[in-house]
């Protein structure tokens, strides 16, 4: 799945902003008492998120993804980001090095392996107490009818292997058949778009 973005990595953004933009403000939102933490983006995409953090005082960010359409527009804008070029189930990290690791909408998309290997490689980078910060659908009793049809409808439209795994993830009950509590003490989750996404906060164990 390394390359499946080279044509949608430029409209991405564009495309999903008014979408997005209210969840990235909200990831913000939570994560503002952590400004001078040192905080790593797995699967970063464009780099968005880590760039409105950029404009608003965190410094310590760094960021990775496989695709190099992405990260070719992560690197615009001049932002103080550090930004690798790596797979996000066995990155080049020592352990423990990063207060806090966020994965948005990056799971859901990945097969089941490799979604488990993506939250024990987030577990092992954290620090003893920090926090992992992820941001993923839920279809549950909560969301709604409205949710789970333009979620599905989004989703459908990524087709493929990509459609394939949200649906096997959404079935699977998503994240929380993810996390392992023994690794993992969940801290905050918050609903947004329908009560279909969540911003789920964890403290490492």
């Amino acid at each position: 799945m390394k390359e499946e973005y080279i044509s949608s990595a430029k409209i991405y953004d564009p495309m999903l902003y008014l979408a997005l933009n209210p969840i990235r403000l909200a990831v913000m939102e939570e994560l503002s008492q952590h400004k001078d933490s040192v905080i790593l983006d797995l699967c970063c995409g464009t780099g968005n998120q880590l760039k409105l953090l950029s404009k608003n005082g965190f410094k310590n960010l760094h960021c990775l993804d496989l695709s190099e359409a992405m990260l070719s527009v992560a690197k615009k804008g001049g932002h103080p980001i550090k930004i690798y070029a790596e797979d996000a189930t066995k990155t080049s990290f020592d352990d423990a090095v990063f207060d806090i690791v966020m994965i948005s909408f990056a799971i859901h998309e990945k097969d089941r392996e490799t979604q488990e290997n993506m939250i024990e490689e987030a577990h092992r980078l954290i620090k003893e107490d920090g926090i992992a910060l992820i941001v993923d659908y839920t279809f549950d009793e909560k969301t709604t009818r409205l949710g789970k049809m333009g979620i599905d409808l989004i989703e459908h439209i990524a087709g493929g292997e990509h459609y394939r795994n949200f649906k096997g993830y959404i079935a699977n009950d998503g994240l929380e058949s993810l996390i392992k509590a023994d690794k993992f003490e969940l801290i905050k989750n918050s609903r947004k778009v329908f009560n279909g996404v969540t911003i789920s906060t964890y403290r490492k164990r």
